[in-house]
């Protein structure tokens, strides 16, 4: 079944309200105001049943040039939109102004219906239509067919019916059908009993009840607490629909025309959007740099202002790559149309094409390579454009996060990266590698970047190892917050694990990092080492404090660091406290010791233990804390007694 959603435009009192009530049997102008004056103000809605199933909703704008905003609310999401020109008036401004909006929304199809036939003689009508031949040539429009109506005889509804139901059955699957969910809203309101109700056209995704979504702008997460599709409850509602949502969560007074209703997580809020931009001929004077302009996009219309990077204005008919600095944020995918206005007075100047939603101030001094990038995300392949997004970010990035910074779809992405993983293994530059998480699915890393980190790595390690020779690397905080201190630590011993597996580094004991093999301690350190080992060694149970063996042995403060420490990582010194370590054979002779004594008695005292190993009161004291420390023994009043 499809769901064709159709948006009327034109000129004001041309008739696309009586169009759509004779179409549709439902009068799409719904204020009391409307209907005294005789004007669609607010946007209008109906909906018709056509033969074989499908569904066509309208959406009947307003035509005066003081609602242009509320027309470009409506239009937004349309596959196909209604020109109406009425047969008394012909071509009017805003017919022009209507016509170039749909132009610059690339809004897929277009019907042009001439109105008010009853009005004309009956000759008048084949110059009209010439005209308006004239009028759409040269446009992706030139062969919109062009019919004929009245809505006081109704000549015409049928042929135009038919033609809505061919279209419908033709309408092209939607490139987002399978995207996150995605409604912009166009309308607020509260139904008694029900609370807050927003409605609007489903540009992706589908919603059904229940649903946990939320609104990026004002930071609300909502439940759909009901769904209704042209005034029926629905369970589930489709991409293309026209859609009331019942919310559960958030006020009327809290939500407004251009919010977003989507996914959390998915869409981010943004007030810098890189674009491409393209102004109408008919804009009569350059767009200045910096200039004030009103931005349209879905629903939103926001005030900002216009960057133009390589020029300081852009003429009638040029286009350029240009960012909006908006004063408000706004919920944007890639390749989104847009229309700007200018700030005073109120006219439509162009558009373009949204190029990176979530944009970042860019520096003069990077312009050349500021405008290759804006040219290759707006031309290039899914795979270029995907190589770049990695590149630049130098970051982990998972399918998802890749997806949503550059609106494509996760298919779109997973088979890009599929192709760029194939160039990484045959060794091609611009090949990206996939890294498997502890937690999560796979992230990726273009292949030369991951090359520039390992050398870095290297670089680290080695530099690090030659300060700290007796070392067994470089701890893995350290290396992470000198080399790697914006990765997540998930992606960080990813990295790690893929390296392991390599054979570029290895872990020891889980905390550091060393290159992989390792390599045997020699030179004068393993003489270092030896020494303090022997002195240790001959002082027996008078073992000295650190301070002395120093300078006993001639060694500086930097050098007997490295060597207690390496020696106390190795367990063959053991610091019982401050400045006193002891040798390891010690320690095992002390505690075989102990263990003979608790055999027959019952606890110990400290001049006992002190002549039981045949030492000094101090170090008596220092091991016996240390065995209360790692659970041998309990200390009781002034006794140790066995730990149990």
């Amino acid at each position: 079944m499809a769901y064709l959603v159709v948006g009327t435009a034109g000129h004001i009192d041309h008739g696309k309200s009586s169009l759509v009530r004779v179409l549709s049997g439902i009068n799409p102008d719904r204020l009391k105001e409307e209907k005294q004056r005789g004007i669609t103000i607010e946007l209008g809605f109906a909906y018709i049943q056509l033969p074989g199933g499908n569904t066509l909703a309208i959406v009947d704008v307003p035509g005066h040039e003081r609602f242009i905003k509320n027309m470009l609310a409506g239009v937004a999401g349309i596959d196909l939109a209604l020109l109406i020109v009425a047969a008394d008036e012909g071509i009017m401004p805003q017919t022009r102004e209507h016509f170039a909006i749909l132009r610059l929304l690339n809004v897929e199809q277009l019907m042009v219906v001439i109105t008010k036939t009853d009005l004309v003689d009956a000759e008048w009508l084949p110059l009209l239509k010439e005209e308006l031949r004239d009028f759409l040539a040269g446009t992706e429009y030139k062969e919109a067919p062009i019919f004929t109506f009245s809505a006081v005889t109704q000549a015409g509804k049928e042929e135009i019916l038919a033609a809505l139901n061919q279209a419908a059955r033709e309408l092209p699957t939607r490139r987002k059908e399978e995207g996150i969910v995605r409604l912009p809203i166009d309308r607020v309101f509260t139904m008694p009993g029900f609370g807050t109700v927003v409605t609007g056209t489903l540009f992706s995704g589908q919603i059904a009840v229940g649903d946990q979504l939320y609104i990026p702008t004002k930071n609300k997460r909502v439940r759909v607490r009901n769904l209704q599709v042209h005034s029926k409850n629905v369970e589930r509602a489709q991409v293309g629909q026209r859609v009331a949502v019942n919310l559960a969560g958030v006020e009327q007074k809290e939500l407004e025309r251009g919010d977003v209703l989507t996914v959390e997580g998915k869409l981010i809020p943004s007030q810098r959007v890189d674009v491409s931009l393209f102004l109408l001929e008919s804009a009569e004077k350059p767009l200045r740099n910096h200039g004030r302009i009103r931005f349209h996009q879905g629903t939103s219309e926001v005030i900002g202002r216009i960057v133009l990077w390589d020029r300081e204005e852009l003429r009638p008919g040029e286009k350029a790559f240009a960012q909006l600095v908006l004063d408000e944020p706004v919920v944007l995918q890639k390749e989104d149309r847009y229309v700007i206005r200018r700030y005073s007075p109120l006219t439509t100047i162009g558009g373009g094409t949204v190029i990176e939603p979530v944009a970042r101030k860019h520096k003069k001094r990077d312009l050349a390579q500021t405008l290759e990038e804006m040219n290759l995300k707006a031309q290039g392949s899914p795979e270029e454009v995907i190589y770049l997004t990695l590149t630049r970010q130098k970051k982990l990035l998972a399918v998802e996060e890749i997806a949503r910074q550059t609106g494509f779809s996760d298919k779109q992405v997973e088979g890009a990266l599929a192709a760029l993983q194939k160039v990484a293994a045959e060794g091609a530059e611009g090949g990206v590698v996939s890294l498997a998480l502890h937690e999560g699915g796979p992230v990726y890393v273009p292949a030369a970047l991951l090359k520039e980190w390992e050398q870095a790595l290297r670089r680290e390690i080695n530099a690090y190892l030659q300060e700290n020779p007796l070392e067994p690397g470089i701890k893995k905080e350290l290396l992470r917050s000198r080399l790697f201190s914006g990765l997540e630590l998930n992606g960080f011993n990813a990295l790690l694990k893929h390296w392991e597996q390599q054979e570029k580094l290895a872990i020891v004991d889980g905390l550091y990092i060393a290159p992989f093999g390792g390599g045997a301690i020699t030179g004068s350190w393993l003489e270092k080492i030896r020494a303090v080992e022997n002195y240790y060694r001959d002082c027996g149970w008078q073992v000295p404090v650190k301070r002395l063996a120093e300078e006993a042995l001639h060694l500086n403060e930097k050098q007997a660091a490295q060597v207690w420490g390496y020696l106390t990582r190795t367990g063959s010194l053991l610091q019982l406290s401050g400045d006193l370590y002891l040798p390891k054979e010690l320690f095992l002779e002390a505690q075989s010791k102990l263990q003979q004594w608790f055999q027959e008695n019952s606890d110990i005292t400290v001049a006992q233990f002190r002549d039981l190993v045949g030492t000094s009161r101090k170090i008596a004291i220092s091991l016996l804390e240390y065995l209360d420390r790692i659970k041998f023994t309990v200390r009781v009043g002034d006794k140790r007694t066995l730990w149990k």
